[in-house]
């Protein structure tokens, strides 16, 4: 999530040191950086103090941050430190001792290049056109699309970019998705991003402008009100059930987009519960003659209006809790047993009911062994059923060779033909005596044992 600005209070309260925008540059490691005085080590702590007490987003976490640096400090706990990186590294340390945030951090960092400073501010042509083409090539972090079985709408995406081109990326995504039974929205990968493409793509889910969460500023004093978008290009998708998908990389913005859909009640949570990354970052350096401090520290709070709860550091629990690698199969099969329940028309609830079983057996695979492989093996007219390197296959005539999967008993998946399946008769004794080929359409056909 992106951060804001500073007020003035906060400013003037931070002249201690003067502050930067903190670059790209990796964190100084221990020992890269000249060594520091006592007056130097007391300006580093007072400033991040300062910060705490002036920015972080909840009051009593940073009183009892700020008692605790300042107990430490009083105690001659840091007086031995003339690492600068290694002071940053305890300051953090003890301030997530006392309340840990995922979005909280304080690093040491080189001094400022000037010349690498300009740079940045100064991005060559090339090196803009460079970033672009390979955000577009990532479809701007929008990676698949794609109709499942029962007509369900799958989506991933791993990022919340905010450009014309992602917003442009992300209303193809919706529309194509847009005629659904139902949707999946996959997030597992998704580590955050921009709150205006959480807007943009709510927009598609509710049928009008809706609250979605409330953001609260300490260092300004302020809470903003974050709604969905009131326009969208293309179809809104209102009447269908919607389900994302999470693991514990889900963070930051990807938690907002999960917290505000389950707790309107529009969206069914499968998987594992989120990073629990819940507070915007402000992010700033302290310069020194030969180094920098770099700190980012929270500075708004998301939470629901109706209980004023948000996520930091719990994350979003899932409605069901599966593991992340099982989500997806988790989320299909709770859309199809919901839309099979629904269905009044016969033929249609039997093409829910031959999806949900396939993806039923993905989530719990059925096992053969060698000997009931043997049981099902022979010639069934143009039919021909038989083991191959210590797997059960079959084929029709000269055409191509399908490896067999038990599903249920007698019920195998033909290779990965959706359409067709194959199942197999007895008769009294209880032998197997025919074969008979299942079509998704409700057809079947049969063949009577002609060889072994």
């Amino acid at each position: 999530m992106h951060s804001r600005g500073l007020s003035r209070g906060f400013m003037v309260t931070c002249s201690i040191l003067a502050i930067t925008a903190v670059s790209y540059a990796q964190p100084a490691e221990p020992g890269s950086l000249p060594p520091i005085d006592a007056a130097t080590r007391a300006a580093i702590i007072d400033s991040v103090i300062a910060v705490i007490d002036s920015v972080y987003v909840l009051g009593q976490p940073a009183a009892r941050i700020v008692a605790e640096l300042k107990r430490a400090s009083a105690a001659g706990e840091y007086d031995k430190i003339t690492d600068p990186a290694l002071l940053a590294q305890r300051l953090h340390e003890d301030c997530q001792r006392v309340n840990h945030d995922g979005h909280f951090r304080i690093f040491a960092l080189p001094p400022l290049d000037p010349e690498a400073a300009a740079a940045e501010q100064d991005e060559s042509p090339v090196d803009v056109e460079r970033r672009e083409r390979r955000f577009k090539a990532d479809n701007y972090g929008f990676k698949k699309a794609a109709i499942l079985a029962g007509g369900v709408g799958y989506l991933r995406f791993d990022a919340f970019p905010r450009n014309d081109e992602a917003f442009m990326a992300a209303a193809a995504a919706m529309n194509f998705i847009s005629n659904s039974n139902a949707v999946i929205l996959d997030l597992r990968d998704n580590g955050g991003g921009s709150a205006s493409m959480i807007r943009f793509i709510c927009g598609y889910l509710f049928a009008e402008e809706t609250h979605l969460v409330n953001w609260e500023i300490r260092a300004e004093k302020k809470t903003v009100q974050s709604y969905s978008a009131d326009f969208v290009p293309g179809q809104r998708i209102t009447s269908q059930p919607v389900y994302i998908l999470t693991s514990e990389n889900t963070f930051s913005a990807a938690e907002e987009f999960t917290f505000d859909l389950k707790n309107l009640g529009r969206a069914t949570i499968v998987g594992d519960t989120t990073g629990g990354g819940g507070h915007t970052v402000w992010s700033h350096a302290f310069n020194f003659d030969k180094f920098r401090i770099g700190i980012r520290v929270p500075h708004g709070r998301a939470y629901n209006p109706v209980n004023n709860e948000g996520w930091e550091g719990v994350g979003v629990i899932p409605n069901i809790a599966v593991p992340a690698e099982q989500a997806l199969e988790a989320a299909h099969a709770d859309a199809l047993r919901k839309l099979t329940a629904a269905e009044q028309d016969t033929e249609i609830k039997a093409g829910y009911e031959w999806a949900l079983q396939e993806v039923e057996n993905r989530l719990a695979p059925v096992k053969i062994t060698g000997k009931q492989m043997k049981e099902y093996t022979g010639v069934f007219g143009p039919r021909r059923v038989f083991i191959e390197e210590g797997d059960l296959w079959y084929q029709r005539e000269d055409g191509p060779k399908y490896k067999l999967a038990l599903m249920a008993k007698d019920l195998f998946r033909v290779g990965d033909l959706e359409y067709f399946r194959l199942s197999f008769g007895y008769d009294e004794s209880g032998k197997i005596v025919k074969v008979i080929g299942l079509y998704d359409d409700g057809r079947n056909d049969e063949n009577p044992k002609t060889g072994n």
